[in-house]
């Protein structure tokens, strides 16, 4: 009975699998190069995009789904054309905090924390084809291509996961005496009903 359990589970998790990148493959990815490879640690380069971000107070779970909405909102029509523009891979967060300068011998104080979050835009699009968001807190911008340090891993992404995989990814880069030359992003890929260990998460830092 044990081995047709067993068989039955990995069945399974392999339609699964098979059924969440079928999902995946639905959504646009910007098409990057892999430079290097070592286990789950990469060095892609990424063309430019055009990104729509958003900043919202807070850096916590709340603050996300926040942030998600208000791009969500856009992209399912809140625009000047009432437009919906198609959804694509990954969802970028970025943590911003807060600073202002103090006299010596301490240089500066944290005031607060605030979140970034950019869902990158279908390719066929330009600045000048895109609608105009109803939303004045959405931005819409060209990124430059860039290259970034990358760590991929499943399960949650709680915050206590993310920081140890940032902190790896720290390690690793420095290791390699890559130079980081920006803050790090939290990058998603799965809707919230994806099963732990079929999600992708993964953590950036830009070279």
């Amino acid at each position: 009975m044990r081995p047709l359990i067993l068989i039955t589970a990995l069945g399974f998790a392999g339609v699964c699998a098979a059924a969440v990148s079928e999902l995946l493959t639905h959504y646009e990815e910007p098409l990057y190069k892999i430079d290097l490879k070592e286990g789950l640690f990469e060095v892609r380069s990424y063309p430019k995009v055009i990104a729509a971000s958003v900043q919202v107070a807070g850096n916590g779970e709340d603050a996300a789904n926040n942030a998600f909405k208000i791009l969500a909102g856009y992209i399912f029509g809140k625009n000047k054309a009432s437009k919906k523009i198609a959804m694509t891979i990954p969802v970028v967060q970025e943590a911003q905090s807060e600073k202002i300068a103090m006299t010596v011998p301490v240089t500066v104080e944290r005031l607060g924390m605030s979140m970034t979050m950019s869902f990158f835009l279908p390719s066929k699009y330009s600045l000048d084809s895109l609608p105009e968001p109803l939303d004045k807190r959405i931005k819409l911008t060209e990124i430059a291509a860039r290259r970034f340090a990358v760590l991929r891993f499943s399960g949650f992404a709680s915050e206590k996961n993310c920081t140890t995989k940032e902190e790896e990814l720290a390690r690793w880069t420095e290791s390699h005496n890559f130079k980081a030359t920006g803050e790090q992003l939290r990058a998603f890929y799965n809707p919230p009903w994806t099963l732990p260990f079929l999600r992708r998460n993964e953590i950036w830092i830009p070279l």
